[in-house]
């Protein structure tokens, strides 16, 4: 296999995760696309300043092989563009709306909920399928509960983009700055520590371990960070730190 291939095999491998998030985040592949498009866009103009190259739609264009139509349609405009839901969000919406007169509804109009909005595109019975799952309805006898937990499912996953987000996006960044950085100062460090000669039976024991080791560690670098705050508001300054995070690849 050429090396261009396998970069590419090992980096559909690593979106694999990340396609699995922006799934249960409801992101549909059409509008993931787009973000993807806009995250170059916004990448290659940072590349261009750091270059000191005149950021242009053409500039871009030659720097992510995007055409530049779609470049100019998609670049900041003066107020941000107005994000379309996709057919869940909406289908969860038509719920939010129905729960506020019915807890339940029947297998007909949670049906007909459903082909309104998808058009008769995906069948009923499989959204119903993925609503279940999420617990976001119930089934009773022949009707459909929509669950209390529907609020907080929606809270929860909120918070949980915005954790991921900050996460990857520092994971990256230091990825970056270790591979590219042109000065010392600015290098960043990482590294990962990990074995495959531990049977898997071992690893609960193992990832209990590690979580205890990295706990106390956190409280080394908390006292480490606090020595040289000063006396200002909170986010006067950029961030500096560090972030941790195990893994399991049995999971």
């Amino acid at each position: 296999m050429k090396t261009s291939n396998r970069h590419l095999v090992q980096l559909q491998k690593a979106l694999i995760p990340v396609s699995k998030l922006v799934i249960k985040f409801g992101l549909q592949c059409q509008e993931f696309k787009t973000k993807i498009q806009q995250a170059y866009i916004k990448a290659a103009e940072e590349l261009l300043r750091e270059d000191g190259i005149k950021i242009t739609h053409q500039a871009i264009a030659v720097k992510t092989g995007i055409d530049r139509r779609v470049i100019a349609e998609l670049s900041n405009e003066d107020e941000p563009r107005q994000e379309a839901l996709n057919k869940m969000d909406m289908v969860i919406m038509a719920l939010q709306k129905s729960k506020s007169q019915h807890d339940t509804l029947t297998h007909s109009a949670i049906t007909n909920l459903i082909d309104g909005i998808y058009g008769n595109h995906i069948r009923a019975r499989a959204v119903i399928t993925e609503l279940l799952a999420n617990n976001i309805i119930q089934k009773q006898d022949n009707q459909y509960l929509i669950t209390e937990s529907l609020n907080e499912h929606l809270i929860q996953q909120a918070a949980l983009a915005d954790e991921v987000d900050i996460t990857t996006k520092r994971l990256f960044q230091t990825f970056y700055k270790k591979m590219f950085a042109a000065e010392q100062a600015e290098h960043l460090n990482q590294a990962s520590i990990y074995s495959s000669k531990i049977p898997h039976s071992k690893h609960p024991e193992v990832n209990q371990m590690i979580e205890k080791r990295m706990q106390a560690f956190q409280l080394e670098m908390i006292s480490l960070i606090s020595e040289y705050e000063t006396n200002v508001p909170e986010g006067t300054y950029a961030n500096v730190g560090f972030a941790q995070f195990q893994f399991d690849s049995n999971h």
